[in-house]
């Protein structure tokens, strides 16, 4: 089976999202002709004009299936792939804000023009209204393997007596709220926990982070399946999240994770507090492989739904 994936190819670090990257190596592995169509520049006018590449990409290629990831390179796919036998399939990461017209149209295009769709969370299924197969992106337990917190805090540059919580993401991406993670931290009253914000790195570095923090703060306003959290998971570090997404069913309440009510800087205080004090790993690492949330088993997942078409 031959399958050609499209996604944003922007990333500062890489040509595609880490994830993208990691399912498309997880589904190679698994014994699949995998092929790459980034989509280059921003705005519909870069997506529009990307629909004549990948149809020419579709046409030389001719694969059984089109793996789209994000709802609007769904649409590029669906053009491009219009008038041919190959099969689109795309995975919606992301939620949707209450009766929006993000929201009608994606309903409209599940329904209508493309052959199956993927969502990350039971949430996301349940604001589109329709049965629809959840498959959260899994985790290379080989990438993000367990190591010694002292050393992951060397190579970080953490000082020895302080503590660290690390959130994941661009501070100038309001939708992740950074300002929410400082007043949680401040409300700490506590000069030894420092709040470290962590973008525009290599996805190999990830680990070490990961590795060496005392905590990670999740402050989304919304999210699908956030990886940064089964990450942390996978290196047994302690999780405080907002309750988006996936996370609460993902964390499954282990001891030293805390899921808390959306945008309430008290609340994630008061769970940072009780993260800092659990002071030790947690069993992540263990919950994620008994939801079936590594690669390899995402990857089964996967080829059953493009093995249905």
């Amino acid at each position: 089976m031959k399958v050609v994936f499209v996604a944003s190819g922007n990333k500062a670090v890489g040509t595609v999202s880490a994830f993208v990257s990691s399912q498309y190596e997880s589904l190679r592995l698994a014994g699949l002709d995998m092929v790459i169509f980034p989509i280059r520049g921003r705005g519909w006018k870069s997506y529009a004009k990307s629909i004549v590449g990948l149809r020419k990409t579709l046409k030389r290629e001719r694969p059984d299936i089109v793996h789209a990831h994000y709802s609007i390179c769904g649409l590029v796919a669906a053009f491009a792939a219009c008038g041919t036998k190959t099969k689109v399939v795309v995975s919606i990461l992301g939620s949707f804000p209450r009766q929006s017209f993000k929201l009608r149209w994606v309903r409209f295009f599940i329904r209508h023009v493309w052959d199956a769709t993927i969502v990350k969370s039971q949430r996301t299924a349940d604001q589109l209204g329709m049965p629809l197969p959840v498959v959260p992106n899994g985790v290379n337990l080989n990438q993000f393997s367990l190591i010694d917190q002292e050393t992951a805090r060397r190579r970080c540059g953490f000082k020895a007596g302080k503590r660290y919580v690390v959130w994941c993401s661009n501070p100038a991406r309001s939708e992740k709220r950074y300002f929410l993670a400082q007043r949680a931290v401040a409300l700490l009253s506590d000069p030894d926990v420092l709040l470290v914000p962590v973008f525009d790195k290599a996805h190999s570095d990830m680990v070490d982070y990961m590795c060496a923090a005392d905590v990670l703060l999740l402050t989304s306003v919304s999210e699908g399946s956030p990886n940064v959290v089964k990450e942390a998971m996978a290196c047994n570090c302690p999780v405080v999240s907002t309750d988006v997404g996936d996370v609460a069913w993902v964390t499954g309440g282990i001891d030293g994770t805390k899921v808390v009510p959306n945008g309430d800087a008290e609340a994630l205080c008061e769970g940072l507090q009780y993260a800092l004090a659990f002071n030790r790993r947690t069993e992540g690492r263990h919950r994620i492989e008994s939801l079936g949330l590594t690669t390899e088993q995402t990857a089964v997942k996967i080829m059953a739904i493009y093995d249905s078409l």
